[in-house]
């Protein structure tokens, strides 16, 4: 008999993926929500995962991990992740209980997360001294310095 698992939304927006983890977590609902976000990258292909934790008031040291994990999961993949939302006291519990954040960007929130996971702008091409338009070339004769 299988039972309903609460699934964690995923959806597409501005080439990211944001999951939205409003709810309690738990073994079954992290590891299904592992594979449906491994399954999204594959398929979107996105610029990045935003994980959004603005509805989790608490976290303990193995839900940490587990979604750690699916950020390293991600990185393997080629997509870099970030974490948002976090509340004042989870990361108050998180740093007293000593867990390890390496390997964890975090914003404020949504808009900073976007922001940072936009491609960066082509730098300006380089325009050769003698294509500058202003009929001078490094090399020219008759500078008007001469008699």
């Amino acid at each position: 008999m299988e039972t309903d698992v609460p699934r964690v939304p995923i959806q597409l927006t501005h080439g990211c993926l944001i999951a939205s983890i409003q709810l309690e977590l738990d073994e079954e609902i992290l590891a299904q929500f592992r594979r449906e976000l491994l399954a999204r990258i594959q398929a979107d292909a996105p610029t990045g995962v935003i994980l959004d934790l603005s509805g989790v008031e608490l976290m303990d040291v193995e839900d940490f991990e587990a979604l750690r994990g699916c950020a390293a999961m991600a990185r393997v993949m080629g997509t870099r992740s970030i974490v948002v939302g976090l509340q004042p006291g989870v990361v108050s519990a998180l740093v007293d209980l000593d867990v390890d954040t390496e390997g964890i960007e975090a914003k404020l929130d949504l808009e900073e997360a976007f922001r940072a996971l936009q491609p960066e702008p082509a730098p300006p091409e380089a325009v050769p001294a003698d294509d500058r338009g202003d009929g001078a070339s490094p090399n020219s004769e008759g500078s008007g310095d001469e008699p």
